[in-house]
């Protein structure tokens, strides 16, 4: 049997350039040597290539076969993961994913406790719990109580949270939640409780992203608004950019933020016509270099928007080839099975058509959204 553990470090250092994100983690797991080559590639800030972006299907433990583990199928033109909704094995808890950036997922449990996820790693940071969000009364199982007396599940109390990186390594996270106007609430991990954002006058926030160090909340109605820092979010004044032009025989079903391959911020909004059912589509804009309009394009260059109920993602299709340029990928959990869609921007007659059709399995738990791992060194 050969000893792949004494292979040369030059030889290794050849291999390990060229390894995306789960390759990398897998290689470092092989042996000492191989592990000291993974991370002397990363102590010169190198980065693996970029995995494409998978589409997670939360499982019940109890009907999960694979033990706990995260399976993914990556023999597709988007790979497919079903990810075991369970936390702990000695008194295994069911959480419910509510948001995903970054190599991370925002989840809340059973038990009203909301965590900072890594799958790839089964890395967990504690996040404050859902009971300490403005307006909730008490939270049982998951179940949350209003103070205005509704009983709502936490998937729809909370309608996303998404993770922010912060100046010097950190993580914030931002949690929209259900109220009159749709308010955010800030924490970061270890935090005790959740800080509501102050600017009650920003209506009906459906999105926000750091883009270029700065926070972009975006509305329902298309008004976007610029923090300037991420510290002092509650008392900030931001910027205002003006809402776009809507087509008026369009209806607007979701508004997505997302950072592009290049760093250009775009918003992604799926559309569907008034007159027509079953005719959605998608308007992409990209924020000019200035940040102050909004310009409709119809090509994104090399790169693909993966877009679910929830949220976006972006990657290069030049290093994640299997995709096609120039294309929004949406998934949608449908009576009986989880479908994506291929959505070409380019031409006037758009081309749709169906790139996954997964039956519905045992013990699935909608909604499915994406994920993009990213590689942490321990």
């Amino acid at each position: 049997m050969a000893d792949w553990t004494g292979l040369h470090g030059d030889l290794l250092d050849l291999v390990v350039v060229r390894l995306p994100t789960l390759d990398l983690l897998r290689f470092r797991a092989v042996c000492a040597s191989w592990r000291a080559a993974a991370a002397a590639f990363t102590a010169r800030r190198g980065q693996p290539r970029p995995d494409r972006p998978w589409l997670l299907l939360p499982t019940d433990a109890s009907a999960d076969h694979g033990h706990g583990r995260l399976l993914v199928r990556a023999d597709r033109e988007v790979p497919v993961a079903s990810l075991p909704a369970c936390l702990g094995r000695a008194a295994p808890r069911r959480f419910v994913p509510l948001g995903s950036a970054r190599g991370a997922v925002v989840a809340a449990d059973d038990r009203s406790e909301m965590h900072l996820l890594d799958p790839v790693t089964g890395g967990r940071s504690p996040l404050p719990p859902v009971a300490t969000l403005p307006l909730v009364a008490r939270v049982e199982g998951l179940q949350v109580h209003h103070r205005c007396g509704a009983v709502l599940p936490v998937g729809a109390l909370i309608q996303k949270a998404v993770p922010l990186p912060t100046p010097g390594g950190g993580v914030m996270v931002v949690a929209i939640y259900r109220q009159q106007r749709n308010q955010w609430a800030t924490a970061r991990p270890g935090d005790r409780a959740w800080k509501s954002v102050a600017p009650t006058s920003i209506p009906a926030v459906v999105d926000v992203v750091v883009h270029r160090g700065k926070l972009y909340a975006n509305t329902r109605y298309g008004m976007m608004y610029m923090f300037p820092e991420l510290h002092g979010l509650g008392s900030a004044s931001p910027e205002i950019i003006p809402s776009v032009t809507r087509r008026p025989d369009a209806y607007v079903e979701r508004s997505f933020l997302v950072e592009s391959p290049r760093g250009e911020l775009m918003q992604v909004e799926q559309i569907r016509p008034v007159q027509a059912a079953g005719g959605e589509g998608f308007v992409v804009r990209v924020l000019d270099e200035c940040g102050e309009t909004w310009e409709e394009t119809e090509d994104i260059g090399d790169a693909a928007v993966l877009v679910d109920a929830a949220g976006a993602v972006a990657a290069s299709t030049k290093e994640c080839p299997a995709l096609r340029p120039n294309t929004v990928y949406f998934a949608v959990d449908l009576e009986g099975e989880t479908r994506v869609w291929a959505y070409c921007l380019a031409g006037k007659h758009k081309k749709i058509e169906v790139v996954e059709a997964l039956p519905t399995a045992d013990g699935y738990m909608p909604p499915c959204f994406w994920y993009s791992p990213v590689y942490t060194q321990p």
